[in-house]
């Protein structure tokens, strides 16, 4: 299940790479830019965006590069396509979620709703999309970057949430999309992903759903 959920998180949580010359925000401030992200999302709860994803970690000799798409929309859907030799693909309608590795003809299924840690763990992770319980799962620092944009650097509050990543950060362009993002592992590993060609509406409900194909092997790890 652990395994699962920083899969998860790292195709939905947006992250970033701290940078120099940041002014921390004033709390009314900090309070006026997490309206604005609430907003923002409250118009626009589709957002979609292509990636690539450079993975490092003390187990591998050289860092993993990876290039996808992603999607989500709020509150709980989303849909993580890695191309390439090794492809992936992560997908959630809210009510299940499906994991496929098309080279090997494997899917993994699991029922969301069921199990309370492993949902709870979800809601932290999507909090990131919306910020509307972000303050519940994790502690916030918010900085001004210079040229414009911001930064939000977030620390799990949560056990749970702690077994699982150690840092995340957040960084946002003057438009407040994301562009660059980082995770960091509690054991030192780093997801450092950049994001291109954003995209808020026009993405259709049919993202969200998946059929496993023909002959496809079928796995339930956490049971029906």
């Amino acid at each position: 299940m652990k395994r699962l959920i920083l899969f998860v998180f790292t195709a939905i949580v947006l992250l970033s790479q701290p940078a120099p010359a940041a002014e921390p925000l004033a709390p009314s401030q900090r309070a006026e830019l997490l309206a604005k992200l609430q907003a923002l999302h409250v118009k626009y709860p589709s957002f979609a965006a292509a990636f690539a994803e450079q993975r490092t970690s003390r187990l591998l000799k050289k860092p993993l590069l990876s290039t996808g798409h992603i999607a989500f929309q709020i509150p709980n859907k989303f849909r993580r396509e890695v191309t390439g030799s090794n492809p992936s693909l992560t997908v959630s309608n809210g009510q299940e979620l499906w994991l496929y590795y098309p080279n090997f003809k494997e899917a993994e299924h699991y029922t969301l709703g069921k199990r309370a840690l492993f949902d709870d763990a979800l809601a932290a992770l999507t909090a990131g999309l919306n910020f509307a319980r972000v303050e519940e799962f994790y502690e916030l620092q918010i900085t001004a970057e210079a040229g414009g944009g911001y930064q939000i650097i977030l620390t799990p509050k949560r056990s749970n949430l702690k077994r699982i990543v150690a840092q995340l950060a957040v960084t946002l362009d003057q438009e407040l999309e994301v562009r660059r993002t980082e995770l960091t592992l509690p054991k030192g590993d780093q997801v450092i992903t950049t994001y291109t060609e954003p995209k808020r509406e026009g993405i259709s409900a049919s993202t969200f759903e998946f059929v496993p194909p023909a002959g496809a092997n079928i796995s339930r790890p956490l049971g029906k």
